[in-house]
């Protein structure tokens, strides 16, 4: 039995003589030397809060209020014949709820201890309430222990509620005349906030799982084994674009019925990996990939989980693993040649439109470089770019390459079929490479995919509406294809509504330097450690050269003379022979012209006649005789090359 009398002698102690009272308890003893330096009137009651602020803070406790009333019932019919009161509060001891009889109701009032009253320790001194929220532990108050005078007359036992993150988000609170105090009251607290605490997890795990959910991109639809819904995501409404309320009404076995025969024939261990299917939904098809898993519970299979992308996101996937994307802007191509800079900016014009482009020119000219700007330019620069070369495919693959297949429409054919590359490239860019490589029976399927913008698979039932732009590129004089009926002439007129043709490098000399620096740049940044630079000679020696392989045969002559070099100096060493041989079969040209000059004889009209190849024999054998055969200094000595002076020693028997 508790000695009241003497936990009120303690009280008197500490607020009568401000006295610090031995033998307490000591969370009540700090509580109460708290409350003195709160300054607390003892006479105090419960704190009322203006009511638009407790309309404010119920709506936020919504949930917790829901989850703790059956609680808060089962206690209230256990406790009803003793008059307690079953509170909650909220996390600042704002009393949220409260349950009790008539009687103990009425003796509430007298306290403020009432709905919409703020109970915390600063407020109304020690109490269970706001002591417990100060600690964060189960707490009981007894008669006197309370600080306040009104509040003698009662046991109060709280327990704190938390959320998952261990914050405190309510107080669940017993309280009534000392006199029915008994020592289980402070477990019943402890027991109701733990299942309150529990409920509320278990909802706080259920948002997480639904937000999570709702939150993958793929669409969810679960069912069981007599297809009816079990469960769905928004993102599934979102894909069939239906509501909700409306996906229950679907016949579901007509939706899936590209897959339903593989999906009743199920083994243990199967599954349909993103498949590609159609949905048909209200007379309409939706082109999905889907991915469907059976579903187990326990030793029986009971329903399964449909994963479900549109085609066209997960193709978006694939372009981007694939590398179908533009890797080039026109900022890339560089030139001070003023023919190329106006190409250019036709380009760039023509980016801004859909029509199809033809790009002509030598191989090496740069023809992808100006598909991928013209891609990058344009509108569509965020969707697909996928390149084809057709002269790279075999004539046997071309159709399905292109155009895809449906499954099992050949041998070796995958059983979920295959997009063709149009597919892929869908709201996007096709650039089809050497477009003059391709099969005649291919160019009349191609004409038909320009003007109908639709494609049939291999096998397929059905057209695809598709929505992409058409860039070719040939080396091949088209025209001439035409009149050898080996090209369509329909075709050529459908790709060529622009047409640019580039311009081969021979004919724009002021970029073979601009090239070379640019190469050897690359080059220089990739090996930091050793930086190197050409010398005049090299320079001077290349741009004599004509370029018949174009761009793409400097970039390799520029790499080789790169890793040849031994010091950060590039000479004309390591200019590849049959360059040089070129470049000296010219000097030979200048060199005889000035001979020619020198010693040319008027005929009767005047002009100059030579004997060229007499002139050409004496200068090599006067020079072997002057260097005493020595063939190098000779060759020096006329100013023409080695090997031209070898040849041409072979040419005269020397």
């Amino acid at each position: 039995m508790i000695d009241i009398s003497k936990i009120e002698s303690k009280w008197s102690e500490l607020v009568e003589e401000n006295k610090i009272p031995k033998g307490m308890r000591q969370d009540i003893l700090d509580s109460w030397i708290r409350c003195k330096k709160y300054k607390l009137d003892v006479n105090i009651k419960g704190v009322e809060i203006d009511k638009v602020q407790f309309h404010k803070i119920l709506v936020e406790h919504k949930e917790l209020i829901e989850i703790a009333i059956p609680v808060m019932l089962d206690i209230f019919k256990l406790l009803n014949e003793t008059n307690y009161s079953i509170v909650l509060t909220d996390e600042n001891g704002v009393i949220l709820k409260v349950m009790a009889n008539k009687e103990i109701i009425e003796k509430n009032k007298e306290l403020n201890f009432l709905e919409g009253c703020n109970w915390n320790e600063e407020n109304v001194g020690t109490n269970a309430i706001g002591t417990c929220l100060y600690l964060n532990k189960p707490f009981h108050a007894l008669s006197a222990e309370h600080y306040c005078k009104a509040q003698h007359g009662w046991s109060c036992s709280a327990a704190p509620i938390h959320n998952d993150k261990g914050k405190i988000i309510g107080i669940i609170d017993l309280s009534g005349h000392f006199y029915n105090f008994h020592s289980h009251t402070l477990g019943i607290a402890i027991e109701a906030a733990n299942a309150i605490q529990k409920q509320f997890s278990i909802n706080e795990q259920r948002k997480w799982v639904g937000a999570a959910f709702n939150s993958i991109e793929d669409g969810i639809l679960v069912i069981d084994n007599d297809f009816m819904i079990k469960k769905f995501n928004l993102k599934i409404c979102e894909i069939l674009n239906i509501s909700g309320q409306e996906i229950h009404k679907i016949d579901i076995r007509g939706l899936l019925k590209d897959i339903i025969k593989d999906m009743y024939n199920f083994s243990n261990s199967d599954k349909i990996n993103y498949r590609e299917i159609s949905f048909y939904l209200n007379n309409s098809r939706v082109e999905c990939n889907v991915s469907v898993t059976p579903v187990k519970n326990e030793k029986e299979y009971i329903g399964f989980v449909i994963l479900v992308k549109k085609a066209d996101s997960l193709r978006h996937v694939v372009n981007k693993i694939a590398g179908f994307y533009s890797k080039w802007s026109f900022d890339n191509i560089k030139t001070k040649n003023l023919k190329m800079i106006s190409l250019i900016e036709e380009a760039k014009r023509i980016a801004a439109n859909d029509c199809t482009v033809l790009i002509t020119g030598e191989s090496g000219t740069g023809k992808e470089l100006f598909a991928h700007s013209i891609h990058n330019a344009s509108t569509r620069r965020d969707r697909p770019f996928v390149a084809i070369n057709c002269a790279a495919l075999p004539k046997n693959l071309v159709e399905s390459e292109l155009f895809g297949y449906d499954k099992g429409t050949f041998t070796g054919a995958s059983k979920e079929g295959c997009p063709g590359k149009f597919e892929l490239a869908n709201k996007g860019t096709i650039f089809l490479d050497e477009i003059g490589e391709l099969p005649l029976e291919i160019q009349s399927k191609l004409l038909r995919v320009l003007d109908n913008h639709t494609i049939t698979r291999i096998g397929g039932k059905y057209e695809k509406k598709l929505d992409v732009r058409v860039i070719t590129a040939t080396n091949r004089n088209l025209y001439n294809q035409i009149q050898t009926k080996n090209f369509r002439d329909d075709l050529y007129y459908r790709i060529n509504v622009f047409n640019i043709k580039l311009i081969p490098l021979r004919e724009r000399l002021e970029d073979v330097e601009v090239y070379a620096e640019l190469f050897l740049q690359q080059l220089n940044d990739k090996n930091s450690e050793s930086k190197k630079f050409f010398d005049k000679g090299f320079i001077n020696s290349i741009k004599k050269y004509n370029w018949p392989g174009n761009v793409r045969e400097i970039e390799n002559i520029i790499q080789r003379a790169y890793y040849l070099s031994e010091n950060n100096i590039i000479s004309c060493l390591f200019i590849p022979e049959y360059i040089n041989e070129h470049i000296e079969d010219i000097k030979e040209i200048e060199h005889a012209e000035r001979i020619e000059d020198a010693i040319g004889i008027p005929d009767d009209n005047g002009f100059k006649t030579y004997k060229l190849e007499e002139i050409e024999k004496n200068l090599i054998v006067k020079a072997l005789e002057y260097c005493d055969g020595n063939v190098v200094k000779a060759s020096k000595l006329i100013g023409i090359g080695k090997t031209t002076f070898y040849r041409k020693m072979k040419k005269y028997n020397n």
